[in-house]
């Protein structure tokens, strides 16, 4: 029994390590759960809108009223508070705010394919900037690549867009979502496991995730103002993920949990905020030695997880090979880790 007990041990932490990499790129707050049928691809579709140039300056030389379009990630909901800290320094500053995905016209699948959402957001911004006299984006999490994706397709500063503030984005796609797809390529990830990570508010058989598994993105655009905010102590997109050469990127410290702490982290937001009212980075103000220090910790850290997502798949992988041997011990404990956590559900 003792050996049973021992050998049980790494196919439990499996378990919930599957669980741990289907957050990778979603954002904090209570998790939705994924619809029960997608649309039809025609659902999504509409005339592209006209690209036409945003006025840079009102008739009187002022510049007008600027937009900031919020671009959450996988597994949020445009009628969430990812963004709320963010808003209201943006609004008390002036700024009109909309986040994609709260227009029908313009839909945001967040646990769908990356593509037709990147579409939608270029779609949009192009729609509506000419009413305003500039255009800034600022995502989170998944977010980030669906933004990449729409600069791929055309969106550019001749549509008005000023700059570009990315927090957490994986840029270079998601390792937890490529082990994901490893592990369901080898059978690993079969219906008890799912399952299971369904039960603890996360899915991952989203098209979203397959998408960030090979997602890469495109050099910036001309024009545009860039930067890339991201934790140290962020385990869900690593320095791997999310590290761009041709982009300024600044690494802050303080959360516990970087993901979702820096959606109300002061310095993210102020250095977000900075940027869009004067259209430039602000400079490093840091000493050089902290600032290495961090980037040391954030490399660090995103080896650990990468160690540890591929020993995940090497266990998925396994299960893969033996669940049906292993079946009668390892079903009660996936019953078990359901019921605890419809147990500890608000």
């Amino acid at each position: 029994m003792r050996t049973r007990a021992a050998f049980l041990i790494p196919v439990h932490c499996a378990v919930l390590l599957l669980a741990s990499a289907g957050v990778a790129l979603a954002d904090p707050g209570p998790p939705t759960a994924p619809p029960s049928f997608q649309p039809p691809s025609g659902v999504l579709r509409h005339v592209d809108a006209p690209r036409t140039a945003a006025p840079l300056a009102t008739a009187n030389g002022m510049r007008g009223r600027e937009l900031v379009v919020l671009v959450g990630g996988f597994q949020s909901c445009a009628c969430d508070g990812t963004f709320d800290a963010l808003v209201k320094r943006l609004t008390d500053a002036g700024f009109d705010v909309r986040r994609f995905g709260a227009d029908p016209r313009y839909p945001y699948d967040t646990f769908g394919p990356i593509a037709p959402s990147a579409t939608n957001l270029r779609d949009e911004i192009r729609a509506v900037a000419p009413s305003y006299g500039g255009v800034h984006i600022v995502t989170h999490s998944m977010g980030g690549a669906v933004a990449d994706a729409a600069f791929a397709k055309g969106l550019s500063r001749p549509d008005g867009v000023i700059s570009y503030v990315a927090w957490s984005a994986p840029h270079n796609g998601s390792d937890a979502a490529r082990m994901s797809e490893a592990a369901k390529a080898a059978g690993g990830a079969d219906t008890a496991v799912r399952e299971t990570a369904r039960e603890l508010g996360f899915t991952t058989d989203a098209s979203a995730v397959r998408d960030l598994s090979t997602a890469r993105a495109s050099s910036a655009p001309a024009g545009v103002i860039r930067l890339d905010l991201r934790m140290a102590t962020d385990v869900l997109v690593t320095d791997r993920d999310s590290r761009l050469p041709d982009v300024e990127t600044r690494i802050l410290d303080g959360a516990l949990e970087g993901h979702a702490g820096i959606l109300t982290d002061p310095r993210a937001i102020d250095l977000t905020v900075r940027t869009i009212t004067t259209r430039r980075v602000p400079p490093e103000d840091r000493p050089r030695v902290g600032v290495r220090l961090l980037e040391h910790k954030s490399r660090l850290i995103g080896g650990v997880v990468l160690v540890a997502l591929c020993a995940l798949a090497a266990a998925l992988c396994l299960w893969g090979l033996c669940r049906r041997p292993l079946a009668p011990y390892v079903d009660p404990i996936v019953a078990r880790a359901v019921a605890l956590r419809r147990r500890l559900r608000p």
